[in-house]
């Protein structure tokens, strides 16, 4: 039988292989789009994400425990949901600009958590249960939706700058062959939407999880700084969505949903690692 963390080796390897064709085939497909170059992009974009949650599998039975119960497990979930986001995206709106800019992305991510391989652990009741699992799912889930709403916000503006100055500044080459304002603002607001969902019910699961398995242990939790800037977060996407469904500037939107993903990073690396005195990273 091959052991769980060779396994996750191997398997993450592939995945990295993967995204990174993908990456290469995406890149140049932006550059010189072409059907070959387009199917062979989504086919190893597709075929990286398979591998990778094979890797979150291997890693799981490694830990005895959720794969991303420490910082290096969560990056790869967050690859993870990156790479079937920009599947999500590429299938519903037929656009494939998209990748060239996730991809990378996922890439990163996957290689930074292949550095640390699992080790093997018993995490007790704790950090079990389908309560925890889904809190951390969705929760990273939803960091991935805002991660795709700023990479979307952000070319919005590119994009918007160089319409607004076409006379300085025209688009040509693989700039002219970006997705169009209206796609960039839909798939944005659809991504934004996403992400509130999810953010909501993962943290949902996990207050109900906190109250059964926190209320001796750790009797403050509430008052953790983790759960203020998760709920602060919470807050300040939804308030971006109402107003962009109700007609705000997709120039406001965009502008919001790029200050929002600094929150997603703050309280995704500081505040975990640093400030948090419950939700901190397990080895």
């Amino acid at each position: 039988m091959v052991p769980a963390a060779f396994s996750h080796s191997v398997l993450g390897d592939l995945a990295l292989l993967g995204y990174g064709a993908a990456t290469a085939f995406y890149v140049l497909h932006l550059r010189k789009p072409t059907p070959a170059n387009g199917w062979l992009a989504t086919a190893f974009a597709a075929a990286g994400t398979a591998l990778n949650l094979g890797a979150l599998w291997a890693r799981a039975a490694a830990v005895h425990s959720v794969p991303y119960r420490d910082l290096m497990g969560s990056m790869a979930l967050l690859g993870f949901f990156l790479g079937v986001l920009n599947l999500v995206v590429e299938i519903r709106h037929k656009d494939r600009s998209l990748g060239a800019f996730l991809m990378p992305a996922a890439l990163l991510l996957l290689l930074v958590a292949l550095m640390n391989p699992p080790g093997p652990g018993n995490p007790g009741p704790a950090l079990k249960g389908s309560l925890f699992a889904l809190h951390v799912t969705l929760n990273m889930m939803s960091y991935a939706a805002f991660a795709v709403a700023a990479a979307l916000s952000t070319l919005y503006l590119v994009v918007g700058h160089g319409l607004k100055n076409r006379g300085k500044l025209a688009l040509t080459g693989a700039a002219s062959r970006l997705p169009t304002l209206g796609f960039l603002a839909r798939a944005n607001r659809t991504s934004l939407s996403v992400g509130v969902l999810a953010l909501f019910v993962g943290l949902s699961c996990g207050f109900v999880w906190a109250m059964q398995v926190w209320k001796g242990e750790h009797p403050l939790w509430a008052l953790d700084a983790k759960v203020w800037m998760a709920v602060f977060t919470l807050v300040f996407y939804a308030v971006v969505v109402v107003k962009a469904r109700r007609g705000a500037s997709p120039v406001t939107t965009a502008r919001l949903s790029v200050l929002g993903f600094v929150l997603v990073l703050i309280s995704y690396t500081a505040v975990n690692l640093f400030v948090s005195r419950v939700h901190v990273f397990t080895s």
